[in-house]
C-alpha cells in the first residue's frame, strides 16, 4: 500500500512538472482577442532557448507575445485531490502567453503549431492546436446574403439573384423582413421561398443555414444599378451581464452574482448588390431588332394555304425565350390589306425551367379574304440579341402563297361588308340599306287633345308637399350622422374588424385544407395582429414584439393576455422560417385557440 502511495505521488509531482498549453478564456468569440499560454515549469525551463514563435494559420492573426514568471497551479489538481482530499502543491513557472485574434469563422479550428529553439535546434512545441470558435454575442445572431448569378450583363438580359440565411447559436427566432424591395430599375418575377429549408451547418450543430432563389431581373437601362439591401428583424439573446444581488438574513446581509442574458429584438440586412449593365452593341444590329435579349424561338405559319370567300385564315406566332421575364414584343406583321381581319388574339405565359424564367407568347391573328385569287404572304423575321454568343440572331418564317376560290353568294355578300370599326357613307353597303328600309318605323301622329290641369290647385299636391318637409329634415339627419361615423376612422375600423377577422379566418382554414402549414400560420399571424390593430386604431404590424407588448400595456390589456399573445405571434413566426411545422390536428387546435383569444379582446 505504501508503495502504491508512492508510485501516485510520483506520477502526481510528474503531472505538476509538465509543460502544458492552455487559454485564458472558456468561450473564444469570433474577431475576438484571446491568449493562448505556454506554461513551461521553472525546472524544466531550458538554460540556452529562444524565443517561442507561433505560426497561425485558418484566418488566426497572431498579435504578439508577453513572458512572465508566474505561480501557477498544477494540472493534475483535481486527480490528487480525489486520491488525498487536498490541494497540489503550487509551482514556479515561465508562461509565454501569444495574443492572437480568432478569425470570423466560426467552429472548431486550427490555431497553428509552436516552435521552440532549444540549445540551437528548432522543435515543434505542438501542432494542430484545436480552437472551438464561436459568435459573438455582440455580433448579428442572422446573416444575410443576395447573391446574383452574374455581376456584367447586358441591357434586358436576365439574371437571378439567391436570398440565404445563416443563423448562429444566439438567434432566438421572429425572423420577419420588412423590406425587400429590388428598386425601380429591373423588370422583376419572384420565386417562391416557402420551400427554402433550413439545415444544420455541418460541424456547427447550433448553426442553421438555408438558401433560395428569389427573383430573376431584368435591367431597364444600362449602367452600373443597385439592387437596395433587404432588411430584416429578429430576435437574439444579448450578451451576458454580471447581476449583483443583495439580501437581509438574520441581520445580516449576503451579497451575490449571477449572469443573466436578455432577449433583445435586432436587425440585420443585405449588402447593396451593383450589376454592371452594358448597352447593346450598335454593330449588326438589324432593322427590325424586337428588342429581346437572350435565347429565343420563333416559328409561324397558316392553317391553310387553300380556302374560300368567307372562310377564316389563321396565322399561328409563337415566340419562346429567357429574356425579360413575362414581356415578349410583337413581330412586324406583313400588310393583309387583302383580307380583312379582327384583333389578334395574344396569350403569353411564363413559368421557372432551371435557372431560368420561360416567357412564352402565343398570337393568333384572323383572316379573312375580301375576293378570289392568288396571293403572295411575304415572309416573316424575328430577331433578338443573344448574350451568350454575343450576336443578333434572326428567324424566319414563310413566305406563303393563299389560294381564294370563289365562295357561296350570302357568305360572300357577308365578307363584302366594311372593316370593323369603319365609319362614315361608305360603311353601309348596299345590302344593308335593303334592310334598313324594310325595317323603318313610322312616327305617327297623336290625334287627341292633352289635358292641362293645375297641381297646384290639388289636395293631393299639398298632401305630399307636406310630408315632404318632416322626411327632408329625418333624411338629412341620418345623412349626418353617417358622415360623422365614417369620419370616425377608428370607430370604421373597429366597427369591420370582426368581418376582417373572418375573412383572414377563412384563408387560414383554406391554407389548412390545401395542407400548406406556413401558408397557416402566416394567415394566423396576420389575422392576430391586424385584428389587434382594428380594435386599438394602433398599427401593430411592424412592431417588434417588446414594442407591441408595451402598447397593449398603455391600453390596459391584462397581462395574461398579452403573455398569450405574444406566445402565439412566436409560434407563427418560428414555424413560417423552421424546417418543422405542426400536424393538421394540432393546427384545426390552434385556430380555435386563437379564435377564443380574440373573443376575449372583443
Amino acid at each position: 500500500m505504501k508503495r502504491l502511495l508512492l508510485i501516485l505521488l510520483c506520477l502526481a509531482a510528474c503531472a505538476m512538472a509538465r509543460m502544458s498549453l492552455q487559454v485564458d478564456k472558456d468561450r473564444v468569440e469570433a474577431g475576438k482577442t484571446f491568449k493562448l499560454m505556454l506554461i513551461v515549469p521553472l525546472q524544466e525551463l531550458p538554460a540556452e532557448r529562444g524565443v517561442p514563435q507561433l505560426e497561425t494559420r485558418n484566418g488566426f492573426t497572431f498579435l504578439g507575445l508577453d513572458s512572465a514568471e508566474q505561480v501557477m497551479r498544477p494540472g493534475f489538481e483535481d486527480m490528487f485531490n480525489s486520491f488525498f482530499g487536498g490541494g497540489g502543491r503550487p509551482y514556479k513557472a515561465r508562461v509565454y502567453s501569444f495574443n492572437v485574434r480568432a478569425p470570423k469563422k466560426t467552429g472548431s479550428l486550427d490555431v497553428g503549431q509552436i516552435e521552440w529553439s532549444i540549445n540551437g535546434s528548432v522543435h515543434t512545441i505542438s501542432g494542430n492546436i484545436p480552437i472551438n470558435i464561436q459568435r459573438a454575442y455582440s455580433d448579428e445572431a442572422v446573416s444575410v446574403s443576395l447573391t446574383p448569378s452574374k455581376k456584367s450583363i447586358y441591357e434586358g438580359e436576365q439574371f437571378y439573384v439567391t436570398l440565404g440565411f445563416h443563423t448562429y447559436e444566439h438567434f432566438e427566432g421572429g425572423l420577419q423582413a420588412t423590406d425587400m424591395s429590388t428598386g425601380n430599375d429591373f423588370i422583376v418575377h419572384r420565386g417562391d421561398l416557402s420551400t427554402m429549408e433550413f439545415k444544420p451547418v455541418e460541424g456547427a450543430r447550433r448553426e442553421m443555414q438555408a438558401s433560395a432563389k428569389f427573383a430573376w431581373l431584368s435591367p431597364t437601362k444600362n449602367g452600373n444599378l443597385q439592387i437596395p439591401p433587404f432588411k430584416f428583424k429578429y430576435t437574439k439573446r444579448g450578451e451576458p451581464k454580471i447581476v449583483e444581488e443583495k439580501k437581509q438574513m438574520g441581520g445580516m446581509s449576503f451579497h451575490s452574482q449571477s449572469i443573466k442574458q436578455e432577449s433583445i429584438e435586432a436587425e440585420t440586412q443585405t449588402p447593396t448588390v451593383t450589376i454592371n449593365v452594358k448597352p447593346l452593341p450598335a454593330q449588326g444590329k438589324p432593322a427590325d431588332f424586337s428588342g429581346m435579349v437572350g435565347d429565343y424561338k420563333f416559328t409561324a405559319d397558316f392553317d391553310r394555304t387553300n380556302l374560300k370567300v368567307g372562310e377564316a385564315l389563321t396565322l399561328s406566332v409563337n415566340i419562346k425565350g429567357d429574356g425579360t421575364p413575362g414581356t415578349i414584343t410583337d413581330p412586324k406583321l406583313p400588310d393583309f390589306s387583302e383580307f380583312r381581319s379582327v384583333p389578334p388574339e395574344n396569350n403569353i405565359s411564363k413559368k421557372i425551367s432551371g435557372n431560368k424564367v420561360i416567357t412564352t407568347k402565343d398570337i393568333k391573328v384572323f383572316l379573312y379574304p375580301k375576293k378570289k385569287g392568288t396571293f403572295e404572304i411575304p415572309a416573316i423575321n424575328y430577331s433578338w440579341f443573344n448574350p451568350a454568343k454575343k450576336k443578333y440572331e434572326t428567324a424566319t418564317a414563310g413566305p406563303w402563297t393563299i389560294e381564294v376560290e370563289k365562295g357561296d353568294a350570302g357568305a360572300e355578300a357577308v365578307f363584302q361588308g366594311p372593316v370593323a370599326g369603319a365609319t362614315g357613307p361608305n360603311a353601309v353597303q348596299k345590302q344593308e340599306i335593303e334592310s334598313l328600309g324594310n325595317d323603318i318605323r313610322f312616327i305617327h301622329p297623336n290625334m287627341g287633345a292633352a289635358e292641362s290641369k293645375v297641381p297646384y290647385k290639388s289636395l293631393p299636391f299639398w298632401i305630399l308637399f307636406t310630408a315632404a318637409v318632416p322626411f327632408y329634415i329625418i333624411a338629412t339627419f341620418i345623412i349626418r350622422i353617417r358622415r360623422k361615423r365614417r369620419s370616425n376612422a377608428a370607430l370604421v375600423r373597429k366597427g369591420q374588424a370582426n368581418r376582417q377577422l373572418r375573412e383572414r379566418f377563412a384563408q387560414a382554414r383554406e391554407a389548412l385544407k390545401t395542407g400548406d402549414g406556413k401558408g397557416f400560420f402566416a394567415a394566423l399571424e396576420n389575422g392576430l395582429v391586424n385584428y389587434l390593430s382594428d380594435l386599438t386604431n394602433l398599427e401593430f404590424k411592424g412592431m417588434t414584439r417588446t414594442q407591441m407588448r408595451g402598447g397593449l400595456e398603455k391600453i390596459g390589456v391584462p397581462e395574461e393576455t398579452i403573455a398569450a399573445i405574444d406566445s402565439w405571434l412566436e409560434k407563427c413566426a418560428f414555424v413560417r422560417y423552421a424546417p418543422v411545422t405542426a400536424s393538421p390536428e394540432e393546427q384545426k387546435q390552434m385556430l380555435a385557440d386563437v379564435e377564443k383569444l380574440c373573443e376575449k379582446l372583443r
